[in-house]
């Protein structure tokens, strides 16, 4: 483990450029949290930042004022929005100009993008920018106490880069010295009684739900996609909800990924990994739930509401093929 705020950002700086890798892998690789990653990085002045390309990285801290910070993000034009867990990645091509103000709960409503952003639990926020193939990237970073990634927004070439530093005005901490304290996440208690009522509620929709395996999953989005389904992709992490309402333009399996795009979305799925993978009869229309251990729901796939009577048709017929084979209930 690195000791030192300049260790962590000579390695990040090596792992980066050299090696291409991402923040998720170098965090992991030097046994810290992605927000010690980026809070390491805290302090560096654009000068010595410059002085230090092509290994350039800065961050600058934010203070907690996570909905008037979101409400400001439509200066910057359009921009890449990213939502993630460890199974699934969702990235979309957005403007936040319909953001609303709660400090509890945001949500984010556009032809582009529709997100809802529970504030209560973000922890920290940063501007970052750093070197990445010779091109300046900026970005602003949303972690929750554990310092796990809720939320990211990239700038774009097209962006308004201009207004970063007016951003940065705004909304910098005061603190601007490296170092935070991080909560340990712990692991779940599997002996936790989850309530009589829970159990009653999730005994009683047990048979409106079927497991199915991966590759059932791929040929029911392979399927949708042939018939040109308009759906709605939602990933979720721990602070973010983000859906994207569309129809596909391309699926591919890369690298245990499988890969959803169209021209204003990609969507990233790692199926093969996912704990749970179930559809809803429950629902109408019917819903494509994956799911972790803990029955924390890590993406979700659905019909728009937008589609057409003949749309409803083809995606409930598709999944009503999958209920007539012997799958395993849900437990």
């Amino acid at each position: 483990m690195c000791s030192t705020f300049q260790d962590i950002r000579k390695s990040f700086a090596s792992l980066r450029v050299e090696n291409k890798q991402r923040h998720r892998e170098i965090a992991s690789f030097l046994n810290v949290t992605e927000v010690e990653l980026i809070d390491s990085h805290v302090g560096v002045t654009k000068l010595e930042s410059i002085k230090s390309f092509p290994n350039l990285a800065r961050a600058i801290r934010l203070k907690p004022s996570w909905s008037n910070i979101i409400q400001d993000i439509q200066g910057f034009g359009e921009v890449m929005s990213l939502t993630r867990n460890a199974h699934a990645v969702h990235e979309n091509l957005s403007f936040y100009k319909h953001a609303s103000s709660s400090d509890d709960v945001g949500m984010l409503l556009s032809d582009e993008l529709t997100a809802r952003l529970m504030y209560e639990k973000w922890e920290f926020g940063y501007l970052f920018e750093e070197c990445k193939s010779h091109v300046l990237q900026r970005s602003i970073q949303f972690f929750d106490e554990f310092g796990v990634p809720v939320h990211k927004i990239f700038l774009l070439p097209h962006s308004h880069h201009w207004y970063f530093d007016e951003l940065a005005k705004r909304w910098a901490d005061s603190n601007q010295e490296p170092g935070i304290l991080v909560q340990e996440k712990l692991e779940p208690d599997q002996q936790t009684n989850t309530g009589a009522l829970t159990s009653i509620i999730k005994e009683r929709h047990t048979d409106q739900k079927e497991i199915v395996d991966a590759e059932v999953a791929q040929s029911l989005l392979l399927s949708s996609k042939e018939l040109k389904l308009p759906l709605i992709i939602t990933v979720q992490s721990n602070g973010a909800k983000q859906s994207h309402d569309g129809v596909l333009d391309e699926i591919r399996y890369h690298n245990d990924w499988l890969h959803l795009t169209n021209q204003q979305f990609n969507c990233h799925l790692q199926l093969n990994r996912m704990p749970k993978i179930c559809i809803n009869h429950q629902e109408s229309p019917f819903l494509i739930e994956m799911s972790d251990d803990e029955d924390f729901l890590l993406a979700s796939i659905t019909l728009s509401t937008k589609a057409s009577p003949g749309d409803t048709e083809a995606w409930e017929g598709l999944l009503e093929q999958v209920k007539g084979r012997e799958l395993s209930l849900l437990e």
